[in-house]
């Protein structure tokens, strides 16, 4: 109900609460500008300071050049000379669930510069706002992004930096959507930039974040555009690049740029399993290039070979030395051989097919021997049975899940509520073998629904494999429980779980699961069995059934429960 500015850095403003009170910050603003010119620290002038403002209302108040004297800036000109701006192109490297920063997927812009071509757009610049994390896993990051704890940061660096830090090392698919911007608005966009670019900013994970202020930039550049006021609580990446898209005109066209591990996917599918193996034996450094002859199938072994060297080098997986004097190799062989179409990478469904972010969900069925009724909702943004259209295969991602359930003689209970929950199943291959793995934490129930959910921890590693069209996994889970009703009132405990994903024709998804956990000193002893099924009724809605068994055994009692659910799924 009251105006307040982005901006956490009082060195943004001219007025001492020009934070809530536009009107006295557009005031002081005025009679800064009109301050007089400094001709030893020319860049210091307000003009220089903040050249957004100074333009936008030198042409909004048609003020007299000669009453409204420009001031020179020299780094700034120098800046926006190097730039030679001309447009804007959106950028959206997908979702990378191995890195917290980088779990929502990411937008940036990349600023086009004047003739420029597809072979030279790697050269030019690119703005991107970030939050200034320390944090290395997703826990730590979570908890500061949101509670607004990171400063966030606008930078400017080459395109062809970022999409080797995006495609190469991170092996992140990326998307380039051309917008309708001129040179004025490009410039204008730029001038922002420039003055909000040493300025402090809260990053709040869910709202202002990287995309909530990228939009902002774009409605500064073309006024009346307010992309940014649809998203008035969360602004995650890809429902803003839905926001975009969805404007009339404003995207021109849109590009994909296969990330190294997509593209090394790619080539790995048109080897037979004989080939790949030789293949893999040259890039370990076991066999020789030429070893694998001059046949059009040994080129493509060969450039399959060339790219896992890379592959691994960029993951960290090889010594640079020892990447290096392999790609040498290879590649001198390669060179003596001919060019050959190796096909084209397949395009995937765009980001902004997805499903959207959040999702209600409300069902109807049996718990511990009565009738009951179970609600759901999660803000955001996918699990592993939503639909993977737009979004990485095996990676769930769920932020401030809750659910809650009502029960004859109970009344409504909390279920749960996670703050995180994370999967990550990377499917291993005979060419790379990812680590799978899981943390979520928040409040479950963990001994059966006539029990009060209590705080919990879990995680762990695994792996997982597919096989035309299923896909397996398996966990080692980990587990601090707190509970009353435990020895102690809490325990550590550690088991396996199993699961399996399997798509059933092309709208449902089934996923079943078993899992067993025993807790230090028997505290508890726990197993379950679950199955799920998820069918898509269209763009938005979901048909959901569910069967859950869990066996509970404390040293005071032992209890068997069984959950059977049918409901409906609806995202918004």
């Amino acid at each position: 109900g009251r105006l307040r500015s982005l901006a956490d850095d009082p060195g943004f403003f001219n007025a001492p609460n020009g934070a809530t009170n536009p009107a006295a910050e557009l005031d002081a603003t005025l009679a800064r500008l009109f301050a007089p010119a400094r001709p030893d620290t020319p860049d210091e002038h307000p003009q220089c300071r903040f050249p957004a403002r100074y333009h936008w209302l030198k042409r909004r108040l048609a003020i007299e050049p000669a009453r409204f004297p420009e001031q020179p800036c020299p780094r700034l000109d120098a800046w926006m000379k190097a730039i030679n701006p001309a447009g804007v192109t959106l950028v959206f490297p997908s979702a990378y669930v191995n890195s917290p920063a980088s779990m929502f997927g990411h937008t940036l812009l990349r600023i086009d510069a004047v003739g420029q071509t597809e072979s030279t757009r790697l050269l030019a610049y690119t703005i991107n706002y970030a939050a200034k994390a320390d944090a290395t896993d997703g826990f730590s990051f979570a908890l500061k992004g949101l509670t607004g704890l990171y400063p966030g940061t606008l930078s400017s660096s080459p395109y062809y930096a970022k999409v080797r830090e995006y495609s190469d090392m991170e092996s992140r698919d990326v998307w380039e959507y051309r917008l309708n911007l001129g040179t004025d608005e490009t410039r204008q966009l730029l001038r922002h930039a420039w003055e909000i670019g040493a300025t402090r900013f809260d990053y709040w994970f869910f709202d202002e974040n990287c995309s909530y202020m990228i939009l902002r930039l774009l409605d500064v550049a073309r006024p009346g555009l307010r992309v940014s006021q649809q998203f008035r609580w969360t602004a995650i990446p890809v429902d803003t690049v839905k926001g975009l898209v969805g404007v009339p005109g404003l995207v021109s066209d849109v590009t994909f740029r296969p990330s190294a591990g997509t593209e090394l996917a790619h080539r790995a599918s048109r080897l037979d399993n004989a080939q790949m193996d030789a293949a893999i034996t040259v890039a370990d450094g076991h066999s020789p290039p030429a070893s694998l002859g001059s046949s059009t199938a040994a080129i493509e072994q060969l450039e399959f070979a060339d790219r896992l060297v890379s592959f691994r080098g960029h993951a960290g997986k090889l010594e640079q030395d020892d990447a290096l004097a392999r790609l040498k190799t290879i590649q001198t062989t390669r060179s003596q051989l001919p060019a050959i179409d190796t096909g084209r990478v397949p395009v995937p469904p765009r980001p902004e097919a997805g499903h959207a972010s959040g999702r209600f969900g409300l069902a109807t069925g049996h718990l511990g021997g009565a009738s009951a009724l179970f609600l759901d909702l999660r803000p955001a943004y996918h699990d592993l049975l939503d639909p993977e259209t737009g979004y990485a295969r095996g990676a769930q991602i769920r932020f401030l899940d809750i659910g809650a359930n009502w029960r004859e003689g109970h009344g409504w209970q909390l279920e749960r509520f996670l703050p995180v929950d994370i999967v990550s199943v990377a499917p291993r291959r005979s060419w790379t073998q990812p680590l799978s793995w899981k943390v979520r934490f928040g409040w479950e129930r963990a001994l059966g629904a006539d029990r009060a959910a209590s705080p919990m921890v879990a995680g762990g590693p695994g792996a997982a494999w597919e096989w035309s069209g299923l896909l397996g996994y398996v966990f080692l889970e980990n587990q601090v429980l707190s509970h009353g009703d435990i020895k102690a009132g809490w325990s550590i405990g550690s088991g396996p779980l199993a699961g399996l994903l399997w798509d059933v024709g092309g709208r449902s998804r089934l996923q079943l699961e078993a899992s067993r956990q025993w807790f230090v000193e028997n505290r508890l002893d726990r197993s379950a069995a679950r199955a799920n099924l998820r069918t898509r009724l269209g763009p938005r809605d979901n048909f959901v059934a569910g069967y859950e068994w869990t066996r509970i055994e404390l040293p005071s009692a032992e209890q068997q429960e069984r959950r059977l659910s049918v409901g409906w799924q609806h995202y918004f």
